[in-house]
């Protein structure tokens, strides 16, 4: 037990080794420069950046090292070494504290999309983040592995007068919000503080109620209530 945790703790030093270079570069080219000598953002080498065309902030009264993480986390059916993280920003990307991407995530930010975390929020392994108008991930969100959040529908369907039929609309996250593994979000959907949302579900529209379990396909209200009970402890 004691071999193979010190044989973590070497893997997780080597893998910090290795984004030294690319977070440095990051940091300087997206950061100004009271904040890039800090190097708030750690990136993975094995995060392929496909476009920093857009605009990224970090507004945080605490500076540190790796306060935002790309490309680190993983779970057990996840492997660092071979599942490679994409960011694609054309738009704005706003993080307000600490955060995490999990190791084999693709964030992709549009032209007019804004995508905006709270503090302390950590994505998921393998997840999904396509923003053409508004995301929002409060304080202490937590996705699990392989979830999807689109705030548009990637094409456009029009009426018989030619008019856009299906507009983009925001995904809004409140204070607390977790996601089970392989949870759908669609646009349009507002979650309230508290709530969970059971593995496998699909989520569309505004669900108000805080501390809620969300299940199903359309998700509907399956418990009342209740909070997860390490909400604040995400992996940042």
């Amino acid at each position: 037990m004691m071999n193979e945790r010190h044989r973590i703790k070497r893997l997780t030093a080597l893998r910090y080794v290795l984004a030294l270079p690319r977070s440095v570069w990051y940091n300087y080219t997206l950061l100004p420069l009271r904040q890039a000598w800090r190097l708030p953002i750690l990136v993975s080498h094995r995060t392929k950046v496909e476009n920093l065309t857009g605009e990224v902030t970090l507004i945080a009264t605490k500076l540190r090292i790796g306060l935002v993480k790309i490309g680190f986390n993983t779970y057990q059916h996840t492997d660092f070494w071979h599942d490679r993280t994409r960011i694609n920003i054309r738009g704005r990307w706003v993080m307000k504290g600490a955060c995490a991407v999990g190791a084999g995530s693709c964030i992709n930010v549009g032209e007019k999309g804004v995508l905006i975390f709270g503090d302390n929020v950590s994505i998921g392994p393998k997840t999904l983040i396509i923003c053409h108008h508004t995301i929002t991930f409060a304080d202490h969100n937590q996705t699990s592995w392989c979830c999807t959040l689109m705030d548009t529908d990637q094409h456009r369907l029009v009426d018989n007068k030619g008019n856009w039929s299906n507009e983009d609309r925001p995904i809004e996250l409140a204070e607390g919000v977790w996601l089970g593994c392989h949870v759908i979000i669609t646009k349009g959907t507002r979650l309230a503080a508290y709530t969970t949302v059971g593995a496998g579900s699909v989520v569309h529209g505004s669900h108000d109620q805080e501390r809620t379990v969300l299940a199903g396909n359309p998700a509907t209200v399956v418990k009342r209530g209740v909070v997860r009970e390490d909400f604040r402890r995400v992996e940042c």
